[in-house]
């Protein structure tokens, strides 16, 4: 009988072992005052370690770069919002563009999220920069919004980097402030908010 036992437990222990370890669907990111989530897209990864040298709460590259090399580096950051006129920021934001940089154009893309409203926008001097912006408002029981931007150089991004890009920002979703002490799935810059 303790023969049994024992080889029963052993064969337990090794399919627990064997069984294979469920990816986790989204990255926590928190800091003072906020928590989100964000969600990699295929082929990508989330960084929160070196997010704060770019002022951000996360970055977003390819697996086959880095964060310093990336082609095309998407940017998450957290900021308080004044009010639920978004769009005059994005406004804002594009004065200040037109006063550094008087051949600055503009131009719409689609860059979506299935529970708040998004502005987006591309901000561009053709082969000097291309800067793909989204702001996205969590309504109005939020105090914060996220920007998330994508720098791609001197080139258009390509499509690959546009589905990137709207994917992260389609899966953005504010959560409430953490508890004091609540663990995080990755440590998290302290940039923003």
């Amino acid at each position: 009988m303790r023969a049994f036992v024992s080889v029963s437990f052993v064969l337990l222990c090794a399919s627990v072992l064997a069984a294979p370890v469920a990816k986790l669907d989204s990255l926590l990111v928190y800091g003072e005052g906020f928590m989100f989530s964000v969600k990699e897209p295929a082929g990508w990864v989330a960084d929160t370690q070196h997010a704060a040298a770019y002022q951000a709460n996360v970055l977003v590259y390819e697996k086959s770069s880095t964060w310093k090399q990336s082609d095309s580096l998407i940017r998450v950051r957290i900021t308080d919002k004044v009010d639920e006129h978004v769009e005059s920021d994005l406004a804002a934001d594009m004065d200040g563009y037109k006063k550094d940089y008087p051949n600055v154009q503009f131009k719409n893309f689609v860059a979506s999220n299935p529970k708040y409203r998004t502005y987006p926008k591309l901000f561009f001097v053709p082969n000097q920069f291309y800067e793909y912006v989204t702001y996205v408002n969590p309504g109005p029981s939020s105090p914060l919004m996220f920007s998330v931007a994508m720098s791609t150089h001197t080139n258009e991004a390509t499509k690959e980097q546009l589905t990137a890009f709207d994917n992260v920002v389609s899966s953005l979703i504010m959560l409430k402030k953490p508890q004091q002490g609540a663990p995080a799935e990755r440590p998290t810059s302290k940039s923003g908010g």
